[in-house]
């Protein structure tokens, strides 16, 4: 009865079923190890659905066709075969991640992959890997902190993850292993006296840019990797904003992180700071920020900016903590002043207003909580001796 419902592009044989589809410029006749029963010929008309879609938007690669039919005569013949070491899918994967993912994160991944796992593994065959070895291999990287055990299986775990689409391994020995938790380190913002002290102090300095600066993040709320890239071409003094599309990570000039341009509008404390930041930089046409030290833009988001904002914490008795809790101030003050929690996500380039409302949630909450207990407490009074 399988035999009787005819498929396009799809053709039963005795013990398999043969799927034809064009690609670049050549009619593929290929062969799938499944005998013609009427779920296996649905699956593979809907394999091949999905193939002619990919080809149609150009999406379709080698490795897809290895993946649909990893032997196929038509890549051993044609196609260049990838080595089987730990070491040639590595590269080969990173080649690949290289044209969909941020040039700092493939330098990441590479690093990685040098440090944690070539030295003991590049040479050997990627099937003849056990998962207690690998296992073993990781252990005794001692990666207590769980986020940089995650940060190094992430890439690990991807390339044999590759190897098992592309046939090169059995089994992907890695697809069980659970990420490690790890508590992400809460906001720690200034209040509005910390705020004054900081800025006073940035006042005395015999250079104003780094008063211009923080001023300029205490106000925005822009990530710090987004200040250092930000050039005058993007301030709009008229509309009173200024367009974040660009972001600096680890020496990489890159897109904003989101990968989305925002809008973001000025606060008039922000737009004092620009405006004295004009005879620092405004004719060069350039970045707005600079080191005021060397006059040249700003590389990192460490150094110099760190040591613009620490000493100044402990000259003004405050705690330590990164430049990066502008960022959290800004978030904070928009919320104590009762903006639109939807709004401030957007200006701080929130791809996902939820993520903004569980990191900002306690000050979200704060106001209506008090509000709400007001409530029980003009029912019931507040001495202790007030009869209900």
């Amino acid at each position: 009865m399988a035999r009787k419902v005819q498929y396009e592009g799809v053709y039963a044989r005795d013990a398999s079923i043969l799927i034809s589809f064009n690609w670049e410029g050549r009619r593929h006749r290929e062969r799938i190890a499944m005998p013609p029963t009427a779920a296996t010929l649905r699956a593979a008309s809907r394999a091949r659905h999905d193939i002619v879609k990919a080809i149609a938007v150009g999406s379709f690669s080698v490795d897809d066709f290895a993946r649909y039919f990893p032997h196929s005569k038509f890549l051993k013949s044609n196609v260049n075969p990838v080595g089987s070491t730990v070491a040639c899918i590595a590269e080969t994967w990173l080649t690949i991640a290289g044209q969909r993912l941020a040039e700092t994160t493939v330098k990441e991944y590479r690093n990685t992959i040098n440090k944690h796992l070539l030295p003991r593994f590049g040479h050997r065959e990627i099937a003849s890997i056990r998962f207690e070895e690998l296992l073993l291999h990781l252990a005794s990287k001692n990666l207590r902190n769980a986020r940089t055990f995650n940060n190094v299986l992430t890439p690990i775990r991807a390339v044999w993850a590759y190897a098992v689409k592309t046939g090169k391994a059995p089994v992907d020995i890695l697809a069980q292993m659970p990420t490690r938790k790890h508590q992400k380190a809460k906001p720690d913002p200034l209040d509005l006296h910390e705020i004054d002290l900081v800025l006073r102090h940035l006042a005395t300095l015999n250079d104003d840019q780094w008063l211009n600066y923080f001023t300029f993040a205490l106000f925005t709320g822009l990530r710090p990797s987004e200040l250092i890239a930000l050039k005058w071409e993007d301030v709009d003094f008229d509309r009173k904003q200024v367009l974040v599309e660009r972001a600096r990570v680890r020496g990489i000039d890159k897109d904003a992180k989101t990968h989305r341009s925002r809008n973001v509008d000025l606060q008039s404390r922000a737009l004092s700071a620009l405006t004295r930041q004009m005879k620092h930089t405004f004719l060069a046409g350039g970045f707005v920020f600079q080191n005021p030290r060397t006059n040249e833009r700003l590389f990192d988001t460490g150094p110099p900016v760190q040591d613009g904002w620490r000493p100044t914490l402990r000259a003004v008795g405050l705690r330590g903590r990164d430049a990066k809790q502008t960022r959290h101030t800004f978030a904070t003050m928009c919320l104590h002043a009762g903006m639109n929690p939807a709004y401030v996500a957007r200006q701080m380039g929130h791809s996902d207003a939820r993520m903004f409302f569980e990191v900002y949630a306690k000050w979200i909450d704060g106001q209506a909580n008090e509000l709400e207990i007001s409530k029980l407490d003009a029912l019931v009074g507040t001495s202790d001796m007030a009869p209900l």
